[in-house]
């Protein structure tokens, strides 16, 4: 593949994203699942990384649940915060974020709880576009080690090596996740160059939803939210579908 197929690579992907194309049959999405019914799950799939863990992205989500034995009990709708960076942002400024926003985010001054999620861009060749890996804090961590194991030990040898482009394998593995270095035809990696260092588009991809949907989702809280501090419910709050989104659409 040429410097200009790679460039025609990503003007069409840019195209698509403006006009809205979907490029996934139905039941997939830009999300790659995750979990024993996911796409990644034991077995795991073996995809292209294509940014480094600095460069993922980090957001902040309000969820409350609690393992009854034969599933989880939500205290309320989980939801992206709204004090959450909008793209990839340094260290110093990701800092501003860790604590509680109770002047940027309703959720945050009704005190419900908030936990730290990771979105990894990868490409799948089997859909020949680039996806996102959406993953708790967590998660992030054991991934992040492994990609420091199956990197470090290269650029020893070869200090310009980078993970970056490279096959990985992707697995559930002991309660978590983790990655090592995969095999993927060269002319796989070749396409995957066309998707490193575009606009992943995460804004859009975090679902962040209006003031008033988060005051409904708050209102209908079953515990775990101060519902003294919301501001009282309004017509458009009962008359809106609560932002059109399921919970099946979203990631986390």
């Amino acid at each position: 593949m040429s410097i200009r197929d790679i460039l025609k690579k990503r003007e069409e992907e840019r195209d698509k994203a403006a006009n809205g194309d979907s490029e996934f049959p139905e039941g997939v999405t830009r999300y790659v699942r995750v979990g024993s019914h996911g796409e990644i799950n034991k077995e795991g799939r073996t995809l292209v990384i294509l940014a480094p863990y600095e460069e993922w992205y980090v957001y902040f989500v309000h969820e409350n649940k609690e393992y009854t034995g034969k599933g989880y009990d939500h205290k309320f709708r989980k939801h992206t915060c709204l004090h959450s960076p909008r793209s990839t942002v340094g260290v110093d400024e990701l800092q501003k974020y860790f604590q509680p926003g109770k002047d940027e985010c309703i959720s945050c001054k009704a005190g419900a709880k908030r936990k730290m999620f990771f979105m990894i861009p990868v490409y799948d060749p089997k859909y020949k576009t680039y996806r996102v890996i959406d993953i708790a804090e967590f998660h992030a961590n054991s991934l992040m080690d492994d990609f420091d194991k199956a990197e470090k030990p290269v650029k020893k040898i070869q200090p310009e090596y980078t993970l970056v482009g490279q096959a990985v394998h992707f697995k559930q593995a002991d309660k978590t996740y983790s990655l090592e270095s995969g095999d993927l035809p060269d002319d796989v990696l070749e396409e995957a160059k066309a998707f490193i260092g575009i606009d992943y588009k995460y804004e859009e991809l975090a679902n962040f939803r209006d003031e008033e949907d988060i005051v409904k989702i708050l209102h209908e809280a079953k515990e775990g939210v101060k519902k003294a501090v919301l501001p009282p419910l309004t017509e458009s709050n009962n008359e809106k579908d609560n932002g059109t989104i399921d919970d099946d659409d979203l990631p986390f």
